[in-house]
């Protein structure tokens, strides 16, 4: 028969609760603690569901009688479509020359600027750009159209092959990579000169100004308010080197 100490003993180191009621207690703890973490997920993706539901979408009508359907977005929002359009645009603008204006019979007298002049187009190409960025880009772009372009001698086109989807360096922002070519032509001589233009575009969301002019409006004021409606800016241009 066990001595008094030996009993003691025994009852000093028998466990408060039967082993497999330990087992039972830690898998309710963690049960409990899964359920929580399900519960914070199931609100995080109820909030997120319930901001998007808050996004109207809807549909216009335009003048011309198009229908088009639109969504409720953040201001800094722009589609990855709409920037790489801006970008094409911008291009198409600042480099495509001759001796016409686009769309016209008149002739393309220029436009002057401290290192000879540039077309019309390429004027209003720098109306896309951050003010002052697109006023320092304006002789640099006139050092490279030919005195041919305005007497009809040469033109240029601009072929782009590459526009990669636009990254968001930070909200507003994004940089797109582009992979052109210039084909300067010299009419006279009936000769081409193939010049690669690689630039990686870096842009910001501006405010998408409403139109304040009237029907008697010129064609300038017009033209400056349909290249913003975009609501997008080029803050800086460098070199693009492919891969």
């Amino acid at each position: 028969m066990p001595s008094i100490k030996e009993q003691v003993r025994e009852q000093v180191n028998k466990p408060i609760l039967p082993k497999a009621r330990n087992i039972l207690a830690v898998c309710f703890l963690a049960l409990t603690g899964l359920t929580a973490i399900s519960i914070v997920l199931d609100l995080y993706a109820a909030a997120k569901v319930n901001a998007v539901a808050k996004r109207r979408t809807t549909f216009a009508q335009l003048v011309d009688g198009k229908t088009i359907y639109i969504s409720e977005e953040k201001a800094n929002f722009r589609y990855p479509q709409t920037i790489k359009n801006f970008v094409e645009k911008w291009t198409q603008l600042a480099l495509n020359w001759e001796q016409k204006i686009p769309g016209t019979n008149q002739t393309d007298p220029g436009f002057r600027v401290e290192r000879g002049k540039v077309p019309l187009s390429t004027y209003f190409a720098t109306l896309l750009m951050e003010p002052e960025f697109g006023k320092a880009s304006l002789p640099k772009l006139a050092e490279l159209v030919p005195p041919g372009i305005f007497s009809g001698q040469a033109r240029q086109t601009v072929i782009i092959s590459y526009l990669s989807e636009p990254r968001e360096m930070a909200p507003g922002t994004w940089e797109v990579d582009m992979v052109a070519t210039r084909v300067l032509v010299d009419l006279e001589i009936g000769k081409d000169e193939r010049i690669p233009f690689n630039r990686t575009f870096r842009l910001k969301a501006t405010p998408i100004q409403e139109p304040t002019f009237g029907e008697d409006s010129n064609s300038f004021e017009k033209k400056a308010y349909e290249l913003r409606s975009a609501g997008l800016e080029i803050v800086r241009m460098s070199e693009y080197i492919p891969e």
